[in-house]
């Protein structure tokens, strides 16, 4: 239980750290939003660390970062969670389509 709270506690570290990422738009298209927070992801958390099944905020909030998650998961300090088994299983229950990066 004390490993399952460290990590807990470790991700709300990494996600409240100052590590938005700035996303230019695409040309030709809607493209991604203008801003990408890690922050907004926060309702997954017990999803991605225990295994829970994800809220209905959740899957609402993976589906809107959608277009930042290739970037999250290529940032040092997030990729552990997006790439996890865990993470992949959220996305999967989410519909959220494969990445793609």
């Amino acid at each position: 239980m004390k490993v399952y709270a460290l990590q807990l506690l470790l991700l709300v570290a990494v996600l409240a750290a100052p590590c938005t990422t700035v996303v230019s738009r695409a040309s030709g298209g809607a493209g991604p939003p203008a801003r990408c927070n890690p922050l907004a992801l926060r309702p997954c958390a017990a999803a991605v660390i225990y295994g829970a099944r994800p809220s209905g905020e959740c899957c609402a909030k993976v589906r809107e970062l959608e277009p930042c998650l290739c970037g999250y998961s290529r940032n040092p300090d997030l990729r552990r969670y997006i790439n996890s088994r865990e993470g992949r299983r959220v996305a999967a229950v989410c519909r959220v389509r494969r990445l793609r990066c």
